[in-house]
């Protein structure tokens, strides 16, 4: 029969306080998490969250499959792997790896608990000891990374300026080249939950700028607007990579610049009226 030694402090205790180790018959040997709790940014900028799951025994000739679960209250905020509530120490090892990976979306969500839990359909006994009662539940903590932002600031008509900013065709404007005049609509998307997205259309009786039905979303932590279509087409005349973006809610302005076509830098301003 094995025995299998817990210790409360750490290696030190062996010389110095005996009494206060733990001392488990566990001829299966056991399963526990290496620690009790963890968080992740949503970014994952760190990289995604790592749960070992640890097997307490003295050989582990054929391998061991451990069961859990993972509840959240919002599942779709992350994956996890392995994906089938199922994990299995090799033959020769003492540990497995249950990897979570945050999915980095522009929703003010708040931050949210991943629990999980070791279930006693594992192929080894659970908790520490084999007794079930610790070890066998693990809280990871997904930290939002998103801000709030008041997206009235960014409903109503807007006006635009539009310049070459460099290049052969710097100072010069769209407008001023085809005689035009560009003024849009910019609207709530219906159905966001998210409350960042917005529809760009343009004003009746103006030029085209931009393809009416543009969906653009506030990216409000690092205060940059994702458009969903990029390059995008400006003014019927050609597309625009967007490469760098703005926001500023106080002024109520987006702003974005980048390569139009082959003629040059350019750069356009929305500013609500």
């Amino acid at each position: 029969m094995k025995k299998f030694i817990y210790l409360l402090m750490g290696l030190g205790l062996l010389a110095s306080c005996e009494e206060d180790l733990l001392v488990y018959d566990t001829p299966e040997g056991f399963v526990q998490f290496s620690s009790a709790s963890g968080s992740i940014t949503e970014a994952a900028d760190e990289g995604p969250s790592v749960t070992t799951v640890l097997l307490g025994d003295g050989e582990n000739p054929n391998g061991v499959t451990v069961d859990f679960t993972i509840t959240a209250s919002d599942p779709s905020r992350f994956t996890v792997e392995p994906s089938g509530g199922s994990i299995e120490i090799p033959a020769g090892s003492f540990s497995a790896d249950i990897v979570i990976t945050p999915v980095d979306n522009f929703q003010v969500d708040g931050d949210m608990d991943i629990v999980l839990e070791l279930l006693p359909s594992s192929s080894v006994p659970i908790g520490i000891g084999g007794e079930g009662n610790e070890g066998l539940s693990r809280t990871v903590t997904l930290v939002d990374d998103d801000c709030p932002v008041d997206l009235s600031a960014f409903i109503g008509t807007f006006s635009v300026e539009e310049v070459f900013t460099s290049g052969t065709n710097e100072g010069l404007t769209l407008a001023g080249a085809f005689g035009q005049n560009y003024q849009l609509e910019i609207s709530a998307q219906p159905g966001d939950a998210s409350g960042t997205r917005l529809v760009i259309n343009n004003t009746a009786g103006f030029n085209t700028y931009l393809p009416n039905g543009t969906v653009i979303q506030l990216q409000a932590c690092p205060g940059t607007v994702g458009f969903t279509t990029n390059p995008i087409n400006v003014a019927l005349f050609a597309d625009m990579t967007i490469e760098t973006t703005s926001f500023n809610e106080e002024g109520r302005t987006i702003t974005a610049a980048g390569p139009l076509g082959g003629f040059g830098p350019y750069e356009f301003v929305l500013t609500r009226q």
